[in-house]
């Protein structure tokens, strides 16, 4: 992976225009592509996240770089053809996460009755190209990467003195052509000091004085002019890298004129020659900085419960302890800090595991008195108070405006924070203190590490849920809100306890005006429970008014109102009754025995009950239920019509002519139809399939802004539906003792929903 160039190409069905006015674009609404180095993006989690949009030229079918993954996610709305680029001085070894959001902002998380709006698909396809030898480079694979860390020769002298290590590493270059060299050094720990530097540089020519050495170092890439961590000219002055990462450094050696027209005459005679020295410093015997006299602390992980506990290999700790006192492992020197004498540093080291990239890191501090420390956090390096990826000093002095980086519950007792979805590998926690904390008498203070599932256990306002990627590679975790929150953590109150929301973009009168018509639409069930009422269909009577109650209740708890059970269980209860109503509309409108309707009616409740209870807000649940409706409707038609083949029997040995024959059969089958035609009222039929047609029409209309007009209507025009479809059934006369075979005379029979007395 030493040289590499990816190229990600996305197809979608959506194009989102004028990108300059983006701003004003809804961002529940805006369709995004996220990528983030490490972990799984989450652009919803800072304030800053429409601010940091990439915005710059981006049209559809151009190609795109991505720049600085390590550090922030970068997002792009999306568009109909979009092509990203990686060249191979951007990427470094590791987990790249692609993530695509139809929307962000605290709603995202929100729990919904019904998830509606707009839907892509897309096509994506990701090309990566890189050299098979991992130790070659360039554009065709035929530069060698030196790996000083695989070649113990190199290694000049190794020194330890007071638990200070020393190891060199030397090369000798000469090159005629003033090609580039590119070095590999591995680091395997957390060491004080990388320093390099130039020697003996031969006089190979006259000029030989007017030519610099350039050195360009990067952290697990490879350095150019441009992009590069450090760069200098190690002829004058020698390079230090203080507190490097652990991993894989790069450098990249070059000759260079100082002047741009010596450079153009004098290049080919020029062979420079010199000496180049790498020196690595770290300290021995659990020691760091500060001339090897601060202590630091290897964590282990131990597996407890649903999460992962880091705890110090010591014998003070107990086995079932989820934390460990925090004084007996401090420093207890503040040699050579430079920033007040009385301050040292601690640090604790500890390696999270490839797979937790979709987790959580959790780091808490709780004492019974005001807390004296400063918390640095860093990925594969030693922090300091100039280099650390996250931190907290106090309040009002922290690192809380990353956006992978989130504080909770803070107090001057206490300390509560989550890295989010960190990458996996070596991370230092810092901890700057006063040095008398060590010498006290009864430790004060608690720490606690973890890589945790949810932040902050979703807030007790959601559940935690797992997924994994398209890959099935990673496993990851998020959020899924009650109706009233939102935000990635459910930290957001979107509705207040009076029902109205208090994240939106609507008025207070709006926002009563959705509550009421919610509510109030579903007084529209009296109209099917008041006919089959009249008709004596007590069943479906029940049926029906449940329906509608428990809808209410529903929908009063949906919009934060009043919740009379819980939600899950009004939700249940909303669609299932709801489920019920459709078939038993069906049933009604068939000729079944009371026993034969109390047969179909349980074994509805049982199915329609799966349903609701395995997906209820499932769309295509609709479509299952009219299934099994129309089922029921046309197996009680069958049921009648078989009962009457005997009217289309011949005796045995009939003497009838074939034409006298297809005479009466066609006449059976006349009065078979004009027998169905007189069982419906027909214009009751036709504005019952108006009614009907409305509430496909709303329910294809919902969407996250209108769904409160859009699902009233489906309220009103469903029940209204049901209640025409019941009137279509005509009064039917009892014509069982009739033989005539007439058409005009032949009428279909019905038994009444219990029998008279």
């Amino acid at each position: 992976m030493l040289y590499l160039q990816q190229i990600s190409s996305l197809t979608t069905g959506v194009t989102v225009k004028n990108l300059e006015h983006i701003d004003k674009y809804p961002k529940m609404k805006l369709p995004i592509i996220c990528f983030h180095f490490g972990g799984p993006p989450l652009p919803d989690v800072s304030n800053t996240a429409i601010e940091d949009l990439v915005l710059n030229d981006l049209p559809s079918g151009s190609v795109g770089d991505i720049q600085n993954l390590q550090n922030e996610e970068q997002c792009y709305p999306l568009q109909e053809m979009m092509t990203f680029k990686l060249s191979s001085l951007q990427i470094t070894p590791g987990v790249y996460y692609i993530g695509l959001f139809n929307g962000f902002g605290p709603i995202r998380t929100q729990s919904k009755m019904i998830n509606r709006g707009s839907a892509y698909s897309f096509t994506a396809n990701i090309t990566v190209e890189g050299c098979l030898n991992p130790r070659m480079w360039g554009e065709y694979c035929n530069r060698a990467v030196d790996d000083l860390s695989m070649e113990q020769s190199n290694g000049r002298y190794n020194e330890i003195v007071e638990s200070i290590a020393y190891r060199n590493y030397s090369r000798t270059i000469c090159r005629q052509k003033f090609d580039v060299d590119a070095y590999a050094l591995t680091v395997m720990e957390p060491v004080q000091q990388v320093r390099i530097t130039a020697k003996n540089i031969s006089e190979a020519s006259r000029n030989s004085r007017e030519f610099s050495i350039m050195l360009y170092a990067r952290y697990n890439a490879l350095p150019d002019k441009i992009s590069h961590d450090y760069a200098t000219d190690i002829s004058e002055d020698p390079l230090v890298i203080q507190l490097p990462r652990a991993g894989v450094w790069y450098f990249a050696i070059e000759p260079v004129f100082k002047s741009n027209v010596q450079q153009g005459m004098q290049k080919g005679n020029i062979e420079p020659c010199y000496l180049v020295e790498w020196e690595v410093i770290a300290c021995m015997q659990e020691k760091a900085v500060s001339n090897c006299t601060w202590k630091q602390h290897v964590l282990q992980a131990i597996p407890y419960q649903n999460q992962i506990v880091y705890l110090p290999d010591r014998g003070n700790v107990s086995s079932e302890s989820v934390d460990f006192y925090l004084e007996p492992y401090l420093s207890k020197s503040s040699y050579g800090n430079g920033h007040g004498s009385d301050n040292g540093w601690t640090y604790f080291l500890l390696y999270t595991e490839q797979g937790t990239e979709g987790y959580n890191t959790h780091i808490q501090l709780t004492s019974d008195t005001k807390l004296s420390y400063g918390l640095y956090v860093r990925f594969g390096g030693l922090p300091s108070l100039d280099m650390w990826d996250f931190s907290y000093l106090d309040q009002t002095s922290n690192s809380n405006n990353n956006s992978m980086f989130k504080l909770y519950d803070t107090s001057q007792e206490g300390i509560n924070l989550y890295i989010l979805y960190p990458t996996a590998g070596l991370w230092i926690i810092g901890l700057r203190h006063p040095v008398h904390l060590n010498n006290q008498s009864s430790p004060q203070t608690m720490m606690t590490i973890s890589t945790d599932t949810c932040p902050n256990q979703c807030s007790g306002h959601g559940k935690c849920v797992f997924k994994k990627d398209l890959s099935e590679s990673a496993d990851y975790s998020y959020c899924s809100c009650d109706r009233n929150y939102g935000g990635f953590d459910c930290s957001v109150t979107l509705l207040s306890k009076a029902g109205y929301y208090t994240v939106h973009f609507l008025s207070l009168h709006e926002q009563r005006l959705q509550v009421i018509f919610l509510i109030a639409s579903n007084a529209a069930a009296l109209l099917p429970a008041f006919k089959v009422f009249q008709q004596k269909a007590f069943a479906e009577w029940v049926i029906f008014m449940s329906s509608g109650i428990s809808s209410a209740l529903y929908h009063a708890c949906d919009v934060g109102s009043w919740c009379a059970l819980s939600y899950s269980v009004l939700q249940f209860m909303d669609f299932w009754l709801s489920f019920l109503a459709v078939v038993s509309t069906f049933v009604y409108l068939t000729i079944f025995s009371e026993t034969a309707k109390r047969t179909i009616h349980t074994a509805a409740a049982i199915i329609t009950a799966l349903i609701a209870q395995s997906g209820a807000t499932r769309s295509n649940n609709i479509i299952i239920v009219l299934s099994i409706g129309a089922l029921a409707f046309l197996l009680g038609w069958l049921i009648q019509l078989c009962t009457r083949c005997k009217s289309f029997s011949f005796p045995v040995g009939s003497s009838l002519k074939i034409t006298e024959r297809w005479q009466s059969s066609k006449d059976q089958l006349l009065g078979l139809m004009m027998a169905i035609y007189r069982y419906f009222r027909w214009g009751y039929v036709l504005l019952g399939v108006i009614a009907m047609s409305m509430a496909a029409i709303s329910w294809i209309k919902e969407a996250s802004e209108t769904y409160w007009i859009w699902h009233s209507i489906w309220h009103i025009s469903i029940y209204t539906s049901a209640f025409f479809f019941i009137c279509s059934k005509a009064k039917t006369q009892n014509v069982d003792n009739q033989e005539a075979p007439a058409a005009a005379s032949y009428e279909l029979t019905r038994q009444e929903s219990f029998a008279r007395v």
